[in-house]
Formats: C-alpha cells, sequence, structure tokens
C-alpha cells in the first residue's frame, strides 16, 4: 500500500517538474534581445535626447513596506473631483530599500468611490503598509497603497490546520497533505499549464485526476472503496463540464462575459480560449462537492457489504441511490449558494441599474454564473449513480468483504466488522 502511494506521489512530483522546466525553457525563449551599440547623435539629437529626459516622468518604487508610527483620527475633505472623500494623517518609517528608518509625514486615503459611501478601515500605530515613493521637486513624495495582510492570512491558515488536526487526528494530518497536495496540483500543474497554452479542458481533467486519485489514496487508502469515489468523482465532475460547453454552445456564451476575462485579455501575452476555461472553471468548483458525494456513497457501501457480506449488486446499487438521495439536496444547496454568494455584488449592481428580471436573466455574466451553478450540482446529483454502480460492480460477488482495520490491538488480529 505505501509503495503504491509512494510512486503516485513520484508520478505527482514528476509532472510538476517537467512543467516547471518548461516554464523555464520558455523564460529563457523570451528573453529580451541583447542591447545593441547606438549611432552617434548629433547635437540637435542630443538637445532632443536631453530635453525628453528631462520631461521624463519621476521613478516611483512600489510596495515599500513601511510602519504606522503615528496615526491621527480621520476627517472629511474636499476631493481634487469636487466631491468629499475621509482621510487621515499618518507619519510612516520605512522599513526597507535606500529610505530605510527614514520618516515621513503624509495622508491615508479611506475612501473608495466617488460619493464617498464605501470607506476603508482607519490605520493604527503599529500597522504594517505597503507605500509607493516618487519625488517631486526633490523631495519624496509618500504615498500608502496597502495594508500588509500576508501575517493575517497566514495566522488563519495555521489556525485552520489546527482545528482540523484536533478535530481529525490522524485523518486530520491526512486531510492537510491532501489539501496541500490540490493546492500545489492547481497552481503547479493547472494554471501553469493552461499558462503555457495547453488545451484547458484537457490539462483541467487531468489535473482532477491527479487531485482525485491522490487525495483519496491518502485518506482512505488504494481499495475498492476509493477507486469507486475516484471513478465516480471523475465521471460526475466531466459530465458536468460537458453539460456546460454543451449549453454555453447553444447559448452563444463567449467565456468572456466577466470583467477579469476581459482584464486577462488585455493583460495577458497568452492567447486564451475562454469557452475552455469556462469548463475547467465549473471541473475545479464543482471537484470539491463530488468528492465529498463520491466518498461518502463509496464509505457508507463499504460500511454496508462489511456488515452483510452477502448482499448483491442490485442490493449496494439501490441502498447507494436512497443514501444520495438525501445528499443531493444539501450538496447541491452548498454548490448554488457558493455561485450566488460570489456572484452577489454582480447581481446587485445589475438591480441597482432598474433593469427587470427577465433582462438580468440575459446578461452574459449572470447566465455564465448560472450555467456554472447548475452544471455543477449536475455533476453531483449524476456522481451518485455513477459511484454507486462502480461499487456494485465491484463488490457483485458474496464473497466475505474484508479491510485492513486501523485500529489494531497489539498482539492480536482485528478486522473491521
Amino acid at each position: 500500500m505505501k509503495k503504491k502511494v509512494t510512486k503516485i506521489i513520484i508520478i505527482f512530483l514528476m509532472i510538476f517538474l517537467v512543467i516547471q522546466s518548461k516554464n523555464i525553457s520558455n523564460a529563457e525563449e523570451v528573453a529580451p534581445p541583447a542591447e545593441q551599440p547606438q549611432a552617434e547623435q548629433t547635437p540637435a539629437e542630443q538637445a532632443t535626447s536631453e530635453a525628453t529626459t528631462i520631461n521624463e516622468k519621476p521613478k516611483v518604487k512600489e510596495h515599500i513596506k513601511a510602519k504606522i508610527i503615528e496615526a491621527g483620527k480621520k476627517y472629511e475633505r474636499e476631493s481634487t473631483d469636487g466631491g468629499k472623500e475621509f482621510v487621515q494623517n499618518v507619519k510612516v518609517k520605512i522599513l526597507e530599500g535606500e529610505e530605510k528608518d527614514e520618516k515621513f509625514d503624509t495622508t491615508y486615503r479611506l475612501t473608495y468611490d466617488l460619493d464617498n459611501k464605501i470607506v476603508g478601515y482607519e490605520l493604527n500605530e503599529g500597522n504594517i503598509v505597503y507605500v509607493s515613493i516618487q519625488e517631486e521637486n526633490g523631495e519624496p513624495k509618500i504615498t500608502v497603497q496597502d495594508v500588509v495582510r500576508q501575517n493575517y492570512l497566514i495566522g488563519l491558515v495555521i489556525f485552520f490546520f489546527a482545528s482540523i488536526i484536533l478535530v481529525g487526528r490522524k485523518k486530520g494530518i491526512k486531510a492537510i497533505i491532501g489539501l496541500i497536495i490540490t493546492v500545489l496540483a492547481v497552481f503547479f500543474v493547472l494554471l501553469a499549464a493552461i499558462f503555457k497554452g495547453y488545451n484547458a479542458i484537457l490539462v483541467s481533467i487531468a489535473t482532477c485526476f491527479i487531485i482525485t486519485v491522490l487525495t483519496f489514496t491518502i485518506i482512505g487508502g488504494w481499495n475498492k472503496k476509493s477507486i469507486s469515489a475516484a471513478l465516480g468523482t471523475i465521471g460526475g465532475i466531466v459530465l458536468a463540464g460537458i453539460i456546460a460547453t454543451v449549453f454555453g454552445y447553444i447559448a452563444k456564451l463567449s467565456g468572456a462575459g466577466k470583467e477579469e476575462a476581459i482584464m486577462l485579455s488585455i493583460t495577458s501575452n497568452v492567447k486564451f480560449n475562454f469557452r475552455d476555461l469556462l469548463f475547467a472553471e465549473i471541473i475545479v468548483s464543482a471537484l470539491g462537492a463530488c468528492m465529498d458525494v463520491g466518498m461518502s456513497i463509496a464509505s457508507s457501501l463499504s460500511e454496508l457489504k462489511i456488515k452483510k457480506p452477502s448482499m448483491t449488486a442490485k442490493e449496494l446499487f439501490k441502498s447507494g441511490m436512497n443514501i444520495g438521495g438525501d445528499m443531493i439536496g444539501t450538496m447541491t444547496n452548498t454548490l448554488i449558494l457558493s455561485f450566488i454568494g460570489s456572484s452577489l455584488l454582480l447581481v446587485l449592481l445589475y438591480m441597482s441599474s432598474n433593469i427587470t428580471v427577465v433582462e438580468v436573466l440575459n446578461i452574459e455574466a449572470i447566465v455564465t454564473e448560472s450555467v456554472c451553478a447548475l452544471s455543477g450540482s449536475i455533476g453531483i446529483v449524476y456522481t451518485v449513480p455513477i459511484t454507486a454502480a462502480i461499487f456494485a460492480f465491484i463488490n457483485r460477488d458474496k464473497s466475505v468483504y474484508k479491510v485492513k482495520s486501523e485500529n489494531i490491538v497489539e498482539g492480536k488480529r482485528s478486522l473491521k466488522i
């Protein structure tokens, strides 16, 4: 068992190294050409060049860490556009770079919008922030860009892992390992491959397979239960992606109905197929819920087979459908509510524009989110019969169903019955 798990992990690492090596080689290919020697300039050209240099904008240093050493109270003032805005006077101490340990006074703008309706949190003494430094008339001008929040996020992750271990103990540690593998697979396999121009559909399916197999193997071992859960999960999410692709084609969805897609097409040099990215988005979004349903069905049927080894394939399938029927309602709600929550501000934006519900339902961004939510939910629904059918087929004989116990009494043999 351990050898199989080791082989799977090694295969995953090999895929990761291959993609990373391609990233390095591609980066070398697009390296900027060597600078060509410049021809001698005439006096007129030199004067023009010097004038251009003088008129160039001063260099700005971005994302320099600084510490708030003094923080005043927020107050309202006239903004440059004629409206009102909330600001706060603060003194910062630069923590890095050429200006390290130097102190500057600046004004922090708390208002995000033009109407002064969205106001951020005030800065407190001791906060770490990012600032930009720009010279104006020979004097540095400091602008507070954002608060450094990474330490708070790291603290939340540590608390999350500690909670998993506290409640799940040994299985909690396995769950954390599976989660780490999932994150690595998404960032260093799925996203890296898509950025290099690989087909998003094939890459998403391959990533889904890697995550599913490794996670189930780590958590439950490589057995009939894990095999059934893995195949059921993959079947469910692939079906969800196919349904989304078909309905996206019928509904004429370009895949670029979101603001993020437009920004990506402008800022990136890679030519993306946004219809394929829609498929990948649905698979990744539905993967967790489908894995939950698949393992729950397989685990429940495994316990039934242990208690009653004489159960036939028909009985196992029927029991799986009954168990899955109770799960479908909550799991589909989970996915639907997740998509609704992620697009809540978008819906409110359109509602505030005084357009009708029918008009909202025909906006591509809304339809795209709806197709993603419904297709993912359909994938969850069909994960139930696929998993139940596969488990019933694998365990169709009436032989005694044995599994290795996780609680072996020292000096004695123990069966999980």
